[in-house]
């Protein structure tokens, strides 16, 4: 079925106070759906994977698929089928760091679509250490320090720091926001000017290294708080993801205040479809940040 878009051009001429339109039919070709495969998966826990259907550009409601095989190989070898369970197909498998996992996924009448990727080793926060109220910025707001210390394995890696914040007296959420900072490590990715949701770099400028990343961010907390630090090491295709979605949330915002944005394609590694299967293995601390 072909769709139309209707767009409403209006020409106002200042040298009266008449206006024109003019209504463009705008042909959008249909395309054959694609399958969509997401996965986010770790260490010590079963692969939990959403499997659905592409959608056309006028459609809202995604279709999932409750029909597909899914199979499960470790280098290359068939070690499982995953399961379908409400709305995601599971292994019975327990994944491990280091080896290579691969999907292949077939849906009936649908072209079948493959993925893989890895699980990294661990790599532990050595010290962490957070200085509350160091500065305060240009909107007024609170700047704490989190100082991470880690080393570095030899080769490329890549890493993801997710905060969150719960007050002491009734462990409500407090909200987080990663502000600008000096550090070089942070502020190499430029994705600090998107307002990411979590920050992500690599290890390009202390490959095989000791080293210590400075955070700075801000919270709501008028009170003393619990902070949670997930340290992740993760995949090349984990990083890339997450690179092109804070630079895709933050245009679907601007949308919302500044109108239609340029279109902002996200990362995937599945072949013959969308989406992503990307590994990673963590390290979480709490620091308990006293009221002043």
């Amino acid at each position: 079925m072909r769709h139309f878009l209707r767009i409403i051009t209006c020409l106002i001429i200042f040298s009266s106070s008449l206006s024109c339109k003019k209504v463009i039919d705008i042909e959008l070709p249909a395309s054959d759906p694609k399958i969509v495969v997401n996965s986010f998966f770790t260490e010590g826990s079963r692969i939990k994977v959403h499997i659905s259907k592409s959608i056309g550009i006028l459609e809202n409601i995604i279709p999932v698929c409750t029909d597909a095989t899914v199979v499960l190989r470790e280098d290359n070898t068939i070690i499982d089928t995953l399961y379908y369970q409400s709305e995601y197909y599971y292994s019975h498998i327990l994944a491990e760091t280091n080896k290579n996992y691969a999907l292949e996924v077939i849906v009936p009448g649908m072209e079948k679509v493959f993925c893989e990727d890895i699980i990294p080793e661990k790599t532990i926060l050595l010290s962490y250490v957070c200085a509350d109220s160091v500065l305060i910025d240009e909107d007024g707001m609170i700047i704490n320090e989190l100082k991470l210390d880690f080393q570095d394995s030899a080769g490329p890696s890549f890493y993801e720091v997710q905060l969150s914040a719960n007050y002491i007296i009734d462990n409500n959420y407090t909200s987080i926001w990663f502000k600008k900072n000096s550090d070089p490590v942070i502020t190499s990715t430029g994705l600090l000017d998107y307002n990411p949701e979590t920050l992500i770099f690599n290890d390009k400028m202390f490959d095989g290294k000791h080293i210590s990343v400075k955070i700075y961010y801000a919270t709501q907390a008028y009170a003393g708080y619990n902070l949670r630090i997930t340290f992740r090491s993760v995949s090349e295709s984990y990083y890339k993801y997450k690179e092109r979605q804070a630079v895709y949330l933050f245009s679907l915002e601007n949308d919302i205040f500044s109108g239609m944005s340029d279109p902002i394609n996200l990362y995937s590694n599945i072949t013959g479809g969308y989406g992503i299967f990307a590994g990673y293995s963590s390290d979480e601390r709490i620091i308990t940040v006293q009221e002043k």
